[in-house]
């Protein structure tokens, strides 16, 4: 191996950030080695009209580089992971690098498309999973009366400066891009000036997100394309010292999550021309995987779910609330005062009170879950995204693309624990105790599912004898708050987490 290390890839902006950003990660490790950057056109870049899959297993943003990478023109190409094809590679090998940047995609959205109701709106995107995805989503989190709304779908092609110059001459209402494609480029700090046209594109983005709204699309019901905002570098097989050298800058997550995912994606077939999604996420208390879509053969794809659930069930009588259904609780609305001009995260729709506004211009509305999303948009309400239920801790990421850090009070019940809450509480109504069916056996109880800390506080108080059941919540500050409650012997084996009730009840309870 020479002495000097060429990093190539493509001559993007963005490709350039992420191969530099590489560079000085290797160079930090290692202070003695030389590194040259090189940048070239790929097939997929040049042609710039037509649709991505129809060069489906073509490889057109990798191939050119990877035969620079066998001649040894190169010793290491940097690619988007989500770019690289499924097939087993004979004489290459895929290290995936870095953290991953968010995974999820953006629709941006014109203001004054906002404001004058057109009669029907256009979504800028080229990917056939992104326009199979967001059909289903419009129809439903949408604000009404947009919604009901014809919507049509425009192929845009090109780097993330060309679409979104396409997208503000275009007379669409929207586009969908990946939310790491922004975040990267507003992030970078370009302190040795190899990027001479960054400060302009920077201020593209910027001049766009002023003239926009925007959402953060859920991973749920939106997956991303498996590895998406994941980088990955690949090397000749033989080359044992580039990978040795790599592998300092490997994150275990990224790896994890980005592999499985393509995994999971090539029981399918695999290829940009594919409309299915496929989202894993690594979290404290599990990996979440959401995949959706339609495979080739016409089967409809929709997985939500966590791994390592304990092998258990129940029947109706033998568990919290009473024949596996939410207790009742009468709720009363309190007055409420919140600031001037704060961000709003909203508990649950109830939460949000019916003479309250929020002004999308200046305001950011972000919901604890989808159910929370589609109370807001069926009351005209532009939502910006969600923790998608997965609890107020996992963080919206949108200080770049908003450009201030967000300043949110939480609305939500007034017996809300306010010690385990992410963000200010602001009481806008009072819930009452659940309701307790008479006669209720507490002996023939074996699991419970609490959907809130208050929940499990007032029905554990009156029983005590159910502190000793199995327990299941939701994650987020419920599992955090009954697992200190527990204590450190009380919780092992007795606390586990569902993501929503529904799915606990599916799979728990004895039909």
């Amino acid at each position: 191996m020479s002495e000097t290390i060429k990093i190539g890839g493509r001559s993007s902006l963005l490709s350039r950030i992420q191969i530099h950003t590489v560079k000085q990660a290797l160079k930090e490790k290692n202070k003695e080695l030389n590194f040259e950057t090189v940048f070239r056109e790929s097939s997929g870049d040049k042609d710039l009209t037509t649709p991505l899959w129809q060069f489906a297993g073509q490889g057109i943003f990798t191939k050119d580089l990877q035969e620079d990478l066998l001649n040894h023109k190169l010793d290491i190409v940097i690619h988007s992971f989500k770019d690289m094809d499924l097939k087993e590679r004979k004489d290459t090998t895929l290290i995936p690098i870095l953290t991953r940047e968010d995974v999820r995609d953006v629709l941006l959205f014109k203001k004054t498309k906002w404001i004058n109701l057109p009669n029907e709106i256009t979504i800028l995107t080229s990917s056939p999973r992104r326009e199979y995805h967001i059909k289903e989503f419009l129809k439903n989190y949408f604000p009404t009366p947009i919604n009901n709304f014809e919507i049509k779908i425009e192929s845009v092609r090109g780097n993330i400066q060309t679409r979104l110059r396409k997208y503000l001459d275009h007379e669409s209402g929207g586009i969908l891009v990946a939310k790491a494609a922004l975040d990267r480029i507003l992030n970078f700090q370009d302190n040795d000036n190899v990027l001479p046209e960054l400060k302009e594109v920077k201020q593209l983005i910027r001049d766009t997100l002023n003239l926009s709204l925007f959402m953060v699309l859920p991973s749920s019901i939106f997956p991303s394309a498996p590895a998406q905002g994941a980088l990955c570098a690949e090397i000749r097989k033989e080359d044992e010292h580039l990978k040795s050298l790599l592998t300092q800058i490997v994150d275990p997550e990224t790896e994890l999550t980005a592999n499985e995912e393509r995994e999971i994606l090539s029981k399918y077939g695999g290829g940009c021309h594919q409309k299915i999604g496929v989202t894993v996420l690594k979290r404290d208390y599990g990996k979440v995987t959401f995949v959706r879509g339609i495979t080739e053969q016409g089967e409809i794809l929709y997985t939500k779910e966590l791994a390592d659930s304990p092998d258990l069930s129940f029947t109706k009588e033998e568990v919290w609330p009473p024949n596996a259904k939410m207790a009742a609780r009468q709720r009363e609305r309190l007055t409420y005062s919140i600031p001037k001009d704060v961000d709003v995260f909203v508990s649950r729709g109830y939460a949000f009170p019916l003479d309250l506004s929020v002004n999308p211009s200046n305001q950011i509305l972000w919901s604890a879950g989808l159910s929370t999303w589609k109370d807001l948009a069926l009351r005209g309400f532009w939502v910006n995204g969600t923790c998608d239920g997965l609890g107020e801790s996992e963080p919206p990421e949108i200080d770049l693309i908003l450009g201030r850090k967000p300043n949110f009070v939480k609305l939500t019940h007034m017996d809300s624990d306010k010690h385990s809450s992410v963000y200010p509480v602001i009481p806008t109504y009072f819930v009452s105790a659940p309701e307790i069916p008479i006669p209720f056996d507490t002996s023939k109880i074996k699991a419970a599912y609490w959907r809130s800390g208050s929940e499990f506080d007032i029905v554990t108080k009156r029983f005590p004898e159910l502190l000793n059941v199995i327990h299941f919540v939701g994650p987020g500050s419920t599992f955090r708050k009954i697992k200190h409650a527990l204590g450190e012997e009380g919780s092992k084996n007795k606390i586990f987490v569902s993501l929503s009730f529904e799915s606990w009840a599916e799979k728990y309870i004895k039909q």
